[in-house]
């Protein structure tokens, strides 16, 4: 989580205020923004979803779209109505100069493999505001991170309207997939997230038990599989042992590919590469699923004919998981139990994102450009993604629900403290 910080939203045009309600000072270091802010920069992808669900897309003035995946983001780039700076020190470069920028929505401060202090996104001024939505430990926790994203655009009825039906057709989803679990048997699927290594020139395999992953298991009528340590990672270097321990797990969930682009995954057979010498379907348990999370990409390198900017890092490809998955865990939940439990849940519609790609059945990537920003924008407008889970009658009733309400003051206990002055 990010460092204590102190953000004053004050209503627009008027003075910024130095004493709060009770007298004592405001904190010296406190930044104060007018809401609603008027521009914004996002120099990293994952808050994109987020504003286009909001619908504060023409408030971005500035992006770096060197790691987006966003349809409607390139799109806009590509007509200009966003001003584009590829690679983060020329975002970080151009944020803090840009007059018609208020506000950078950067990651929280994090050491880099070099001992260097940096910030995801940001553009190390006093424009920086902290969003810590993927370090939260739940699905529903990392989606509900748009509250704290609405209060800076008065647009908090909207995102609690936008995050109950989010949670909604997450609990629909874990419902059905109590219920398939349940006729499965008393013995549960087991689930387990994997990174294999890659670029090491030997054999090394992670066993990856972040509190949001194994919530998507568990939440997806399975158990997960943990370190026995109590810890969120266990290393294997003896291929071996690996396949012993990987022997009696029904799901994995592969999540690499940063040393690759995932055309280094496009086929079976490179990817049971990286699962340990000599592997191949056989090694897996009867009716084993293998999958990863790279099924849907955008196509971003340097001699592509979708984008026109320069990706200076190694893939040419951006992940829509990476991106858009943290702030539609229901999207991502439903598409996990669809590939578990096909018969009980409805597969995602095409004009939505599916994050998940099956190894065994062979199934390829979908490489979405901007071209596909209309089918992207209506999608969202019509609530395509999420309630194609949810009867009409459910639909309803999430916007008559007092979680979809006008909301005098949202507040998000994050060790951040956000103080409205003049409301």
């Amino acid at each position: 989580m990010s460092p204590p910080a102190v953000y004053i939203l004050r209503i627009c045009g008027s003075d910024a205020p130095t004493k709060y309600s009770d007298g004592t000072y405001i904190e010296s270091d406190a930044k104060h923004f007018s809401v609603p802010v008027k521009g914004f920069a996002l120099g990293w992808s994952t808050p994109v979803p987020f504003f286009e669900q909001l619908d504060l897309m023409d408030k971005v003035k500035l992006a770096n779209p060197q790691y987006m995946h966003s349809p409607c983001m390139h799109d806009a780039i590509k007509a200009g109505t966003i001003k584009s700076e590829v690679g983060a020190d020329a975002f970080s470069s151009a944020a803090p100069a840009q007059t018609d920028v208020e506000l950078v929505l950067s990651s929280s401060p994090y050491v880099n493999w070099q001992n260097v202090t940096k910030r995801s996104g940001g553009c190390y001024c006093d424009k920086d505001v902290f969003f810590d939505g993927p370090a939260d430990d739940t699905p529903l926790g990392r989606a509900e991170w748009i509250k704290f994203i609405a209060t800076f655009f008065n647009e908090e009825d909207r995102a609690n309207l936008i995050f109950s039906r989010e949670k909604a057709a997450y609990d629909a989803t874990k419902a059905l997939a109590a219920s398939a679990a349940a006729a499965h048997g008393s013995t549960k699927k087991k689930c387990a997230w994997i990174k294999p290594a890659g670029g090491s020139g030997s054999f090394s395999m992670t066993l990856k038990a972040d509190a949001y992953k194994v919530a998507y298991c568990e939440d997806a009528g399975m158990t997960a599989v943990v370190p026995a340590d109590g810890t969120n990672s266990q290393a294997f270097t003896d291929a071996a042992a690996w396949k012993t321990f990987a022997a009696d797990i029904d799901v994995f969930i592969d999540e690499s590919g940063e040393h690759y682009g995932p055309d280094s995954y496009d086929t079976k057979a490179e990817v049971f590469a990286f699962m340990g010498p000599g592997w191949g379907e056989s090694d897996l348990k009867a009716g084993a699923l293998l999958l990863r999370i790279d099924r849907e990409l955008s196509d971003n390198s340097a001699t592509s004919t979708k984008f026109y900017e320069t990706n200076e890092g190694t893939s040419g490809y951006n992940y829509a998981w990476l991106e858009s998955a943290v702030f539609r865990p229901a999207h991502a939940l439903q598409g996990l139990v669809h590939e578990v439990w096909p018969d009980y849940v409805k597969a995602i519609p095409d004009t939505c994102v599916d994050y998940f790609r099956d190894i065994i059945a062979e199934e390829a990537h979908v490489i979405k450009d901007h071209t596909h920003c209309t089918k992207w924008d209506n999608a969202n407008a019509e609530s395509k993604c999420v309630t194609n889970i949810l009867s009409d009658d459910e639909y309803a009733a999430i916007r008559s629900s007092p979680a979809a309400k006008p909301a005098f003051i949202v507040a998000i206990l994050v060790a951040l403290v956000v103080a409205f002055i003049g409301a």
